[in-house]
């Protein structure tokens, strides 16, 4: 009997001992929610016709960041690739993205809203929108940059 108490407060100890490193796991920041038309969106410094908005994490410092992204309509991205696999979620329009180190019209394929896309790390692709504009949801993995091939 005896035996099972100490195996209890054993027991006891460790968890209450492990409490501490449990619990802030669980009290991180509120929960957060936001409409895409509330959002602020800050114009593309290279591209004309992108937008793109920080939504969680710090790109430049990674390990894991989210962006929105706003094509106007009619927008094209040169080739280019990111030292980070990229996970894009099209959320509104239709997304054209290809592979490839240039930028190749007839290789766009379209992507429509609920469409998930994986990219690896370094895979050189381009990308755009046509008549409607897109907006696409991107998480990367590690601290990111763009390296233009054409």
């Amino acid at each position: 009997m005896k035996l099972r108490y100490a195996k209890i407060l054993s027991l006891s100890i460790v968890l209450l001992w492990s409490l501490p490193h449990v619990i802030p796991a669980f009290a991180a920041d509120p929960i957060k929610a936001m409409a895409v038309d509330s959002i602020e969106f800050k114009p593309d410094a290279h591209i004309r016709g992108i937008a793109s908005a920080l939504i969680a994490g710090n790109p430049k410092e990674g390990p894991n960041y989210t962006v929105i992204v706003k094509f106007s309509p009619n927008t094209k991205v040169p080739a280019h690739f990111h030292p980070d696999q990229r996970v894009i979620t099209v959320i509104s329009g239709t997304y054209y993205l290809g592979g490839g180190e240039k930028f190749d019209e007839g290789a766009l394929k379209p992507y429509r809203p609920g469409t998930v896309i994986i990219i690896p790390a370094r895979a050189p692709h381009f990308s755009g929108s046509k008549d409607d504009g897109t907006v696409v949801l991107e998480s990367g993995d590690a601290a990111t940059g763009t390296t233009p091939t054409e």
